[in-house]
């Protein structure tokens, strides 16, 4: 069967964009302008034979179908500057566990003298955090947070160990002080993820998406160990960026 010549062209996702497939559909997350854009019906798959790095369905007994409407699509896609020619490698996407585990931290050893050390290092983090959400794109964030992690003293899995518990123990035990009941979940992991850095240790910062209704979440997570939310909870949420 002949493919339109905008199908016959292969493509790829630019660089600040990032997608996952979920229920049935694909969703596509611009780090650009901070936007969501959902491609389902017989689309979803079909434009994997354009595109390299489409995300599949896990499950998939039926071929793409070239036939799918992909031109206007493919059109949609190139106009929002979303795709870039396939020529060369595909940058890597970095992966995250299933997460299995919530971290108990509110039970951890309390650590003295060092309470209002971590105090001003939560404020500090809490301030850059909402300076980063008001001026910066989610491109300009990831950047950021990816720099952050290669500063870090400790390997890329700060594991489940007595100085993560103890240092979590401290963040939640002074987070109310800091975030207010109207910082949302973003606020909230980013400047968690600052002030582990600060202790020399760099998890992985993550954005989920689910559909029915769509929302999106973003929590921290090392391992299959969630820090600051209930691993059931994050559960419900197929990862799109992971930083």
């Amino acid at each position: 069967m002949q493919l339109s010549s905008a199908q016959a062209t292969r493509y790829r996702l630019a660089d600040h964009v990032r997608a996952c497939w979920v229920d049935e559909q694909v969703v596509l997350l611009d780090l650009l302008s901070n936007k969501y854009l959902g491609v389902g019906g017989t689309q979803a798959p079909a434009l994997s034979l354009s595109i390299v790095d489409w995300p599949v369905a896990p499950r998939c007994s039926t071929p793409p179908d070239p036939q799918a409407g992909l031109d206007a699509w493919l059109a949609t896609l190139l106009d929002q500057r979303l795709l870039v020619s396939a020529f060369g490698p595909t940058p890597p996407r970095t992966s995250i566990e299933e997460p299995l585990e919530s971290l108990n931290a509110h039970g951890s050893t309390r650590r003295q003298g060092l309470e209002w050390r971590h105090l001003m290092r939560m404020g500090w983090a809490s301030a850059v955090a909402a300076h980063w959400l008001k001026h910066r794109s989610l491109a300009d964030i990831a950047k950021n947070v990816l720099r952050l992690g290669q500063c870090a003293q400790t390997g890329g899995d700060c594991t489940d160990s007595d100085s993560l518990r103890s240092t979590m123990s401290s963040y939640m035990r002074l987070r109310p002080f800091v975030l207010t009941a109207h910082d949302q979940c973003l606020h909230d992991s980013l400047t968690l993820i600052r002030f582990l850095a600060m202790q020399g240790m760099r998890p992985h910062w993550v954005i989920g998406v689910r559909t029915r209704p769509f929302g999106a979440h973003s929590w921290v997570q090392t391992g299959r160990l969630v820090l600051n939310d209930v691993h059931e909870n994050v559960r419900a949420y197929t990862p799109i960026l992971v930083v």
